[in-house]
């Protein structure tokens, strides 16, 4: 059948959550364990959102955030000339591994938003996460670092632009 892409549902978080916690033990993401909720998952400043379903099965997850007037949004907006305000910052990206190629189409798909909204899509990653090589597989490119806290962990996190 296949993946299928539709905007995240209230009902679609306690399935979320347990693939969330999943790629939390098996991947360190989200670095800190106390991330993996709700809140954190569906917060109320995001742009878009978006989920992966295996026939009624949900597979994965991605949102666009805006980016902040802090360093990353600083040098993504001097990167691509646009203003930080226009910025989306791809997140919260994460697949239960089930569906080959439903992370891809989740990433696509957020590309796809933030674009028809006029915006530019960004993410940062961390340095040493085999996110990195992923998004790099698609052609993301790094134009710099930005020193970020998450948790008890500092971390120079690698900022990307789509090819």
């Amino acid at each position: 059948m296949g993946v299928a892409l539709r905007p995240r549902r209230a009902e679609d978080l306690p399935a979320l959550l347990a693939v969330l916690q999943r790629t939390h033990e098996q991947d360190s993401y989200p670095v800190r364990p106390e991330a993996v909720s709700g809140g954190w998952l569906a917060s109320g400043e995001e742009l878009w959102s978006a989920v992966a379903v295996d026939g009624d099965r949900v597979v994965g997850h991605v949102a666009l955030h805006p980016a902040g007037a802090d360093d990353a949004g600083r040098q993504w907006a001097a990167a691509t000339g646009a203003p930080v305000d226009r910025l989306a910052v791809v997140s919260r990206l994460f697949t239960d591994r089930t569906v080959r190629g439903s992370g891809a189409a989740l990433l696509d798909a957020a590309v796809h938003a933030a674009q028809v909204d006029g915006r530019t899509p960004v993410l940062l990653v961390d340095p040493d996460g085999a996110a990195r090589d992923w998004y790099r597989r698609r052609a993301w490119r790094a134009i710099g670092t930005s020193r970020q806290q998450w948790g008890p962990r500092t971390v120079d996190a690698v900022l990307l632009l789509p090819p």
